[in-house]
């Protein structure tokens, strides 16, 4: 049985990755003929561009691929009538699907791995390629300066440069409802001990009248960092889960909505989980309708069965938010739908 866990496994691993190579290879064509057509960029960097995007793509597309993959590969091995010889040795189905499953486990893992370490990376690229500064992405106020809070502290920086360097800052700080205290600053930068403000000058307002002072320097500390700020400038379903995690502390500690950034961890967390439920599917078709069928029916079938589970978890996922139904819900209820049928599907094959 060792042996047969490992000769399905790496067939079901083997056709996923040609059926994702296959996924990507279209869709850099389509990508790159489009890229070409904008005048407003040059070839070098449409190239660059397309590249850059495909692991994103990769880390999409891994269900849907490993979905068509395991269809082909193991349909292969039906019509071929090896899963015949195998259920006729006395090898069950439940073992069959434990050892599609094992392939489905590395499959799960390579998906994490490129999300975790190598999508991040790649869009940041993009973004630099596109032009697109750190500080333009932090320019998220109606004002073009960036506006953040951390707790009774509000902040505004007219010149961003960085996530941890900014300019033209002013800190605003309440106490009961009412202004408390102006700080303003020429330019702050992050430091372990948190913002150190330079060029200050404050201006505390008292039952007394205000009171002014200036310092050449001043440190501010809070929970609000340039790791937290350096998020802002990205796509949550593009970040890592560490980064993801922080970010939500930090929105829930200031009582800020972060249903988007956890709609993505709980995503990070569905993904792989719906690579392994793919394959929990392909099982009763393998041994149903697709067994008798040519390569082009099963694509057809796979495509059906992931078209069916994309709309089913984009209209959950934006149920989410539209709704506010809870991540975790819309994230994983297409996952546990697709798991259930084919767990049912392959209890019921004979």
């Amino acid at each position: 049985m060792r042996i047969l866990t490992a000769y399905l496994a790496r067939t079901v691993i083997v056709a996923s990755l040609v059926a994702l190579a296959a996924i990507l290879a279209l869709d850099f064509v389509f990508q790159l003929v489009d890229g070409v057509a904008d005048a407003d960029t040059s070839t070098v960097d449409t190239l660059l561009l397309t590249l850059l995007a495909m692991p994103s793509l990769a880390y999409e597309a891994f269900p849907f691929a490993t979905l068509i993959g395991a269809l082909m590969g193991l349909g292969g091995l039906a019509a071929r009538q090896e899963l015949t010889a195998m259920r006729a040795a006395g090898v069950s189905v439940l073992q069959i699907a434990g050892a599609v499953l094992a392939g489905g486990l590395v499959l799960a893992l390579l998906a994490t791995a490129v999300g975790e370490y190598v999508v991040p990376p790649a869009e940041r690229q993009a973004a630099t390629v596109r032009g697109l500064s750190q500080a333009d992405g932090l320019r998220t106020g109606p004002d073009g300066a960036l506006w953040a809070r951390d707790g009774r502290d509000f902040l505004r920086a007219e010149r961003p440069r960085s996530a941890a360097h900014l300019a033209s800052v002013t800190l605003y700080r309440f106490e009961g409802g009412r202004l408390d205290e102006r700080i303003e600053a020429e330019q702050a930068y992050y430091v372990d001990e948190g913002w150190r403000l330079e060029g200050v000058t404050r201006v505390v307002y008292g039952d007394g009248g205000l009171r002014r002072t200036e310092h050449d320097t001043w440190l501010w500390q809070g929970a609000l960092s340039a790791e937290v700020l350096s998020v802002v400038v990205a796509e949550p379903s593009t970040l890592p889960a560490a980064e993801l995690w922080t970010y939500i502390q930090y929105l829930q500690a200031n009582e800020l909505d972060s249903g988007a950034y956890r709609l993505a961890l709980w995503e990070k967390v569905a993904t792989p989980l719906a690579t392994l439920a793919m394959l929990l599917v392909t099982i009763p078709l393998i041994f149903t309708a697709v067994r008798s069928a040519n390569a082009g029916q099963r694509i057809v079938v796979g495509v059906l069965v992931g078209a069916a589970f994309f709309l089913l978890n984009r209209a959950m996922g934006q149920a989410g938010v539209v709704y506010g139904v809870p991540p975790g819900l819309s994230a994983l209820l297409p996952v546990v739908v697709l798991a259930a049928l084919g767990l049912w599907g392959t209890l019921r094959v004979r």
